[in-house]
């Protein structure tokens, strides 16, 4: 299958009709530069469900009985390479990785953050329960947690990306409001790719200079400014779930990043210039 990773470019420069190298130092080199110095953790199931690249833990794990790993027809695959993606079937659980040195977290001071993935879902279609909830780290749904989620019980129908702080009572409609992104008109089918990232900085700042981002397919859909957001975790008790709750559908290319990314950045991730398995992993 050709996708939209076909077109990727032999080179970083190029030569002008003048015969003057150009090209190199280029914005689209500064954003891989960027993305590789601050990658801690790819995954893309190409040769299976472990990380391909990690600071931390490559193992996953999973429910394999309504869990596939499938071989080809990823995102990435083209005419000379192939390809896989995981497919959540109903009843499936989480897909989850070790969260110690693959994700950026720091108790003692400010700390940011990006979390990349795409999907393929019919969100009217295919997922059934009130808040199917794609990736979730955190100690509960309404402490301490960043998460994306869908919205089926209110309408319009919403994919969300929230970041709640350390709970002191009750999640109030003023605090969705408030630390929520929502994005309506969501128009998916079945058989088409999306992207997701979620970017953040100055969380654990103790100041209310805390802001977070969603980008789909390289389109900055909202973005949250000037808040407290402090999260208490023991974080060899933290996983990164994928599929933490009765998400149906595919999933592709995850990443994650200890800095929070331009909008650069993500445009970049929905068409990289270099294959992001070889852009994104490192030896360590």
């Amino acid at each position: 299958m050709k996708t939209r990773f076909s077109h990727f470019l032999l080179g970083g420069c190029f030569l002008l009709a003048a015969g003057v190298l150009s090209g190199c130092g280029s914005p689209e080199q500064a954003t891989e530069e960027n993305l590789q110095a601050h990658v801690l953790f790819f995954s893309n199931f190409e040769k299976g469900v472990d990380a391909l690249s990690s600071a931390g833990p490559t193992l996953a794990e999973l429910d394999g009985a309504r869990t596939r790993q499938v071989a080809s027809n990823g995102v990435a695959e083209t005419d000379q390479t192939s390809d896989g993606y995981l497919a959540f079937e109903p009843g499936a659980g989480a897909l989850s990785y070790q969260a110690p040195r693959n994700f950026p977290y720091n108790a003692s001071g400010a700390w940011s953050g990006a979390v990349a993935f795409w999907m393929d879902v019919d969100p009217k279609n295919d997922l059934k329960a009130n808040y199917p909830e794609p990736f979730h780290i955190g100690k509960g749904w309404d402490d301490a947690v960043i998460f994306v989620d869908f919205d089926k019980k209110n309408t319009p129908l919403a994919l969300r990306f929230g970041c709640y702080p350390d709970k002191e009572g009750d999640i109030t409609d003023q605090m969705v409001e408030q630390r929520v992104i929502r994005v309506e008109g969501l128009n998916w089918k079945s058989g088409e790719w999306h992207h997701v990232v979620i970017t953040w900085s100055n969380f654990n700042s103790g100041k209310a200079n805390a802001e977070w981002a969603l980008f789909v397919d390289g389109v900055e859909k909202g973005r949250k400014k000037n808040l407290h957001q402090d999260l208490t975790w023991t974080l060899a008790e933290q996983t990164l779930r994928f599929n933490h709750v009765d998400y149906i559908g595919k999933i592709d290319e995850l990443a994650i990043f200890d800095t929070m990314l331009t909008a650069q950045d993500a445009k970049y991730l929905v068409k990289p210039r270099r294959p992001l398995n070889l852009l994104l992993k490192k030896d360590r």
